[in-house]
């Protein structure tokens, strides 16, 4: 069985800062309360696979996950989430630039569930939609503090530079050599 929808959103941030948020693995240790591990099993410029503890909302469940992060050629991202019970959840993020400090986020989501779980098909979008939602609330000022300080002038590990623009997402996002999730 299969479950489609689609989530919306738009954030007065640029679309790099979108890509950055989404690409920076380690906030999630220190931002999003509904992640109790994650450790990066490999990374390079294009994909991320991340072993991950995640809490389901409204449960007191913890799950274990492969979550397999792509670049895609558009810009654009694509998630595979493997789940127990043989689920496999597949989100493509799509980041639109509706101005050089305005993105529109789409989330597409295809959820594909065993027959087993067709009663509760309902209940697991309403599960992932509040996901997204609690990701979203705790993302937003990462977002807007870090398109705050692009503005600024400030470059990652360098201070302030004369340079106002970020330079282009370049992936994998450094981490120092000692980060938890290495």
């Amino acid at each position: 069985m299969k479950i489609t929808f689609s989530i919306q959103r738009e954030v007065n941030v640029s679309k790099d800062v979108c890509l950055w948020n989404t690409w920076d693995h380690e906030h999630l240790y220190y931002v999003h309360k509904q992640f109790g591990e994650a450790k990066i099993i490999y990374e390079d410029s294009n994909v991320a696979f991340i072993q991950t503890k995640v809490k389901v909302p409204f449960l007191p469940v913890w799950l274990r996950c492969l979550h397999t992060m792509t670049s895609m050629k558009d810009g654009n991202v694509l998630v595979v989430d493997t789940l127990p019970f043989g689920v496999i959840s597949k989100l493509e993020m799509i980041y639109i630039e509706l101005g050089p400090k305005k993105t529109r986020l789409i989330n597409n989501y295809e959820i594909n569930l065993p027959g087993v779980f067709y009663f509760f098909h309902s209940t697991i979008k309403k599960i992932i939609s509040k996901w997204n939602e609690i990701n979203w609330s705790e993302d937003l000022p990462l977002k807007l503090r870090r398109q705050l300080s692009l503005d600024s002038g400030f470059i990652d590990f360098y201070g302030k530079s004369d340079r106002l623009n970020m330079k282009k997402i370049k992936l994998p996002i450094p981490r120092t050599k000692d980060s938890i999730l290495n």
